[in-house]
């Protein structure tokens, strides 16, 4: 039986060590707990800090999908940066860091849509569980990258392009909001730090 388990892992990519998926447990459990709290917390950081255009670049600064979606931008790349460093034994650090945050973000505007579509408008219940959902989501792509055989320097490079243009997009995006429903506040109408 582990001998039949550990050939289908092998042949599905993932790594047969189990060291290295204990690690890849305790690091993605964590940082699931890290990103859920970081994220629920940094809700308020634009309020509290009086409105400081700094602050509003990482964390939300309006109530638009775009700015729920810095929700798990900014946990996901401290998390990663701090902690991924210490665990050199994972597999494809770099772009299981990258698929985590783009999976994570991805996942608030597609339930969200979705729910909407059928209620009619926002229920705070669905909007935390999707925060959620989008955290789990996040960190099981983030598992599966860890334990897979090592993708090398392609995936290395995936990865690292990926984050940059994630990193610019949150930017960029959150600084010249353009006037497209993601970005608008559905309380002012307004986009950006004018929302």
């Amino acid at each position: 039986e582990k001998v039949m388990t550990a050939a289908k892992r092998k042949a599905c990519g993932y790594s047969t060590e189990e060291s290295v998926r204990r690690t890849a447990r305790i690091v993605c459990g964590a940082g699931f707990a890290f990103c859920c709290v970081l994220g629920a917390v940094s809700h308020f950081f634009y309020e509290w800090s009086g409105g400081s255009i700094a602050a509003g670049i990482f964390f939300p600064a309006n109530e638009s999908v775009w700015e729920h979606m810095k929700l798990v931008f900014f946990p996901f790349f401290v998390y990663c940066a701090v902690a991924l460093p210490l665990v050199p034994e994972l597999n494809n650090r770099v772009f299981g860091a990258f698929a985590a945050t783009y999976l994570a973000a991805a996942t608030i505007p597609i339930v969200f849509y979705t729910y909407t579509a059928f209620t009619g408008g926002a229920v705070l219940a669905a909007d935390i569980s999707t925060f959620a959902a989008g955290t789990a989501a996040g960190w099981s792509a983030a598992y599966r990258a860890f334990t897979m055989r090592s993708g090398g320097a392609v995936l290395c490079a995936v990865g690292a392009v990926g984050l940059a243009a994630v990193a610019a997009c949150c930017l960029a995006l959150t600084a010249f909001a353009p006037e497209w429903f993601l970005f608008i506040d559905p309380q002012s109408g307004k986009a950006g730090f004018q929302g």
